[in-house]
């Protein structure tokens, strides 16, 4: 079974799919801001908490394989982005872990409090972005999604190309798996050297690919009268009151918790800094 079709499946048989996709779009947006706005730790770490509560009911944390090792590639990225943040402190602060005399690739560390501190906001908001992300796409076909932009009132070109970008993304993500498994197996990863070259290799035939399935798919959807969207046969529901009242409540609840309570000291709790 193909990764588009496992997360096609997965959606259509979310405890979620009943729920208004414009309801659950704005909720998740609304968070999202929420986490990015707020200067709590506290408040990206209940946002994340709520993107999990939602992909344990929707899905139970089923996920296709290929998801998986998106999502450990982009923990990787933020831990990697995150890990700088921290090192390059104000050199007018004190550090709390290493001094300036140390040195990372010709970059003085310098980690202080609230370099620290930062850092981990940062994790925090990448973390509950990715759970909140993926708790609605994993309960919202990509149909559903596309009808909760037209309520939007988002141009139908821009709907297009989002629903086009999420049918043929899977295609090239499919393809990079094979050429990576044909390279593994002929010891293509065998040195840094050569992996650096292997992987560049399968970059640009995934660009070559990508080009040839466009010169291929536009004649085909063509010839099946593609008008630009696809058909809903089984209308969703419609957004309601309640959803706004709800994303309200909720929003209106962590901004003034954010607001009124005090942030944890990460470079306290971890590093004994005070």
């Amino acid at each position: 079974m193909s990764e588009q079709v496992q997360m096609d499946v997965l959606a259509y048989g979310s405890r979620m799919i009943h729920w208004a996709p414009l309801g659950k779009l704005l909720f998740t947006f609304s968070l999202l801001i929420l986490a990015l706005v707020s200067d709590n730790i506290f408040v990206p770490i209940i946002t994340f908490c709520i993107g999990l509560g939602l992909m344990a009911y929707s899905t139970n944390f089923r996920l296709p394989s290929i998801i998986g090792l998106a999502i450990l590639e982009a923990i990787l990225i933020m831990t990697i982005g995150c890990g700088m943040v921290s090192i390059l402190g104000d050199p007018s602060e004190p550090a709390v872990l290493l001094s300036g005399t140390s040195e990372l690739l010709w970059i003085d560390i310098h980690i202080t409090a609230n370099s620290f501190n930062h850092a981990w906001l940062i994790m925090f908001r990448a973390v509950a972005g990715v759970t909140l992300m993926l708790s609605f796409a994993s309960s919202t076909p990509i149909p559903h999604i596309a009808y909760a932009l037209s309520q939007l009132k988002i141009p139908k070109e821009v709907i297009e190309i989002v629903v086009l970008v999420y049918r043929y993304a899977f295609l090239l993500l499919e393809r990079a798996e094979v050429m990576w498994n044909a390279a593994k197996c002929r010891l293509g990863f065998n040195g840094a050297r050569r992996s650096m070259s292997t992987t560049a290799g399968i970059l640009v035939n995934v660009f070559i690919t990508s080009l040839e399935i466009a010169e291929r798919s536009q004649p085909a959807l063509e010839s099946r009268n593609y008008v630009g969207s696809f058909p809903i046969y089984r209308m969703p529901n419609k957004v309601g009151l309640y959803w706004a009242m709800v994303t309200a409540m909720v929003c209106t609840a962590l901004y003034i918790f954010g607001y009124f309570a005090p942030s944890p000291n990460m470079a306290a709790i971890i590093l004994g800094a005070v």
